[in-house]
């Protein structure tokens, strides 16, 4: 279900080999996730498809990531977060094929003399499929404020509520995917897609993986100097790219009352290899620190509301968080995620043209 939500892009130091492999790869694993062997169907006495049907959906969406930094013992931890928006948008879903299109909200995305201004471009995408759910998201944010202290307790003097950097920018790029062992029974799409309609509580156990690439950049390090000692000495990042990837496994569920009131709860998490290039200055000097270590990433989906042959609304959120525990750094991580509010209705009339093209495009499919 991917949709792209942003406003200017800031430029960002990100090797540009590094970006293509990762988004080749990442472009690939999807492709492949959605090629079925033969068409897969749902046991109509758990779900019903309404993808035949043109789906229209009018929504709120807030999407959102952050950054923390582990303290030593005893201390608080360092948080940064960027200037959020709250977005409105509609979009339509058909044979499976989805396009959202969201726009800031008037009014109430009105507070950067509080939490300083944001310059972001950040696009996620929710990919299901009936044996296949992908994540994939990329995203690039400049302007940061620390919700973990107070401007008296880094004696900084600035006009923002929050303590507020300007310089700190960021880009990420990702994608986790996984397999419905019991795809028959359970749908994702039923409740995160609105074209298709859980009767039965069912579930599922998951399994599948990830790879990530974060890229930091600042103008100084990112812990300020009034609480450094705070920190261990490799935590003060300058520069950084942080590049994981491994297996992940777990298990959705949901729980259906009366046909139509659904929850939807589903995790996985798992463990691999990250690989770390940083620039921290230590001792009046920078230094380069390159480790390869563990890591960990955990995703999590929920959903709630009331779904029907024609409608659907319902509450949505999806979380990655991401972890990185090496010996020269190993308590730094982040996350990356969206909630949303959606009412969508399914429409009676199929659309011939629509049905005439997608043909045409299946004709014209080397691979049939």
């Amino acid at each position: 279900m991917p949709y792209l939500e942003g406003m200017a892009m800031p430029r960002t130091p990100v090797s540009t080999r590094l970006m293509v492999i990762i988004t080749v790869l990442a472009v690939a694993r999807v492709a492949l996730s959605q090629r079925e062997a033969k068409p897969l169907v749902w046991d109509t006495a758990f779900v019903r498809d309404h993808s035949q049907r043109p789906t229209v959906r009018v929504y709120a969406s807030r999407k959102f990531n952050s950054l923390l930094l582990r303290a030593l013992p005893g201390y608080e931890d360092l948080r940064y977060r960027p200037n959020g928006r709250v977005n409105l948008g509609v979009g339509v879903s058909y044979r499976r094929l989805t396009l959202n299109i969201g726009l800031p909200a008037p009014f109430v995305n009105n507070d950067n003399d509080e939490r300083g201004r944001t310059r972001f471009l950040d696009a996620q995408a929710n990919l299901y499929t009936v044996r296949q759910a992908s994540n994939l998201f990329l995203q690039f944010y400049r302007g940061y404020h620390i919700t973990s202290h107070e401007e008296a307790q880094l004696d900084w003097t600035q006009p923002t509520l929050y303590p507020y950097r300007e310089d700190l920018r960021q880009f990420n790029i990702g994608l986790s995917s996984l397999r419905i062992h019991d795809h028959e029974r359970f749908s994702y799409r039923a409740a995160f897609n609105q074209d298709a309609w859980q009767l039965r509580s069912a579930g599922t156990w998951l399994y599948g993986g990830y790879a990530t690439c974060y890229v930091l950049k600042a103008d100084s390090t990112i812990v300020p100097s009034r609480i450094n000692e705070r920190f261990s000495a490799s935590s003060g990042i300058r520069q950084g790219i942080i590049a994981d990837i491994g297996p992940m496994a777990g298990y959705a569920f949901s729980h259906v009352y009366k046909r139509h009131w659904f929850f939807t709860l589903s995790g996985a998490g798992g463990a691999g290899l990250t690989l770390q290039l940083l620039k921290v200055p230590i001792a009046d000097r920078e230094q380069r620190i390159t480790e390869v270590g563990p890591g960990w990433h955990v995703q999590f989906r929920a959903a709630t509301g009331y779904n029907n042959a024609r409608h659907y609304a319902g509450v949505v959120f999806n979380q990655e968080l991401v972890g990185s525990l090496l010996r020269a750094q190993d308590r730094f991580a982040w996350d990356v995620g969206n909630f949303r509010i959606v009412l969508a209705q399914r429409i009676s009339q199929r659309s011939r043209t629509v049905d005439k093209g997608l043909r045409w495009l299946r004709s014209k499919d080397p691979t049939r």
